[in-house]
């Protein structure tokens, strides 16, 4: 696979995405705000296949001139996956409107602009498949994820859609949505429950809390030829957490 263009690439789900394409042979186009020292690692790694950029993903209007820079540098991209996001923990009263905000527009509005400009004849590839991250907080009341859970409802609105559109265009996309993934940006909201509140919460998932292992394995089969007759479809896993006895 060439030139799979993948957000937040410095660190969790988007470095182990990118690494395991890497390893896999395949070329990789990283955006991210800053370009951590972990990645610039892989980077000495794989010298030829890995290609940063550092861009702030927030300024939205910028984002079709960036993509059309990096067709005509690195040639048309072949996949995208989308895992630049954090969040912002509050209760209702306490929610500010500039995180409420943020969190749409990198969760929502971000990856919707950056489709609409890959979608262009001039910047994609044959078969070129996309993959975005949804979260399960959509789904189920997390206290204090309100803004969060409604940008990730938002883009799960918006697939459908756009999955009928851009098939029209030779290009596949779905989502895989996730219970929570050891990562930095879980850890931050984790480390602020009680502990019987994280008892509570390990004890939810039966075969325990997600690796990015696990997710980088699930991303890289749909942006795969193994999964071209998969589009327009929300995948989940969540370690067991809808099926178990409660």
């Amino acid at each position: 696979m060439e030139n799979v263009l993948i957000t937040g690439i410095s660190g969790g789900i988007g470095k182990g995405v990118a690494e395991k394409l890497l390893d896999s042979g395949s070329s990789v186009i990283g955006l991210d705000r800053v370009i951590g020292e972990n990645i610039k690692e892989t980077k000495r790694k794989y010298p030829k296949k890995l290609s940063l950029y550092e861009c702030d993903l927030m300024e939205a209007e910028l984002l079709p001139g960036l993509m059309k820079n990096i067709a005509a540098e690195q040639g048309p991209v072949g996949g995208f996956v989308h895992c630049a996001g954090f969040d912002k923990m509050a209760p209702l009263h306490l929610t500010k409107i500039s995180d409420m905000e943020n969190l749409w527009r990198l969760h929502a509005l971000v990856p919707m602009v950056l489709i609409g400009a890959l979608s262009k004849k001039a910047n994609h590839a044959e078969g070129t498949s996309i993959v975005l991250i949804t979260s399960q907080s959509a789904h189920e009341g997390a206290m204090g994820h309100t803004a969060y859970a409604a940008a990730k409802g938002a883009i799960e609105g918006y697939l459908a859609p756009a999955a009928a559109e851009l098939m029209e265009r030779g290009i596949r996309i779905n989502e895989v949505c996730f219970a929570p993934i050891k990562t930095q940006m879980a850890a931050g909201w984790m480390d602020k429950l009680s502990e019987e509140g994280l008892r509570k919460l390990l004890k939810s998932y039966p075969l325990g809390m997600g690796e990015v292992r696990d997710a980088s394995n699930l991303i890289c089969f749909l942006l795969s030829d193994e999964a071209r007759f998969i589009n327009g479809q929300i995948i989940t896993a969540d370690g067991g957490h809808a099926v178990r006895k409660v």
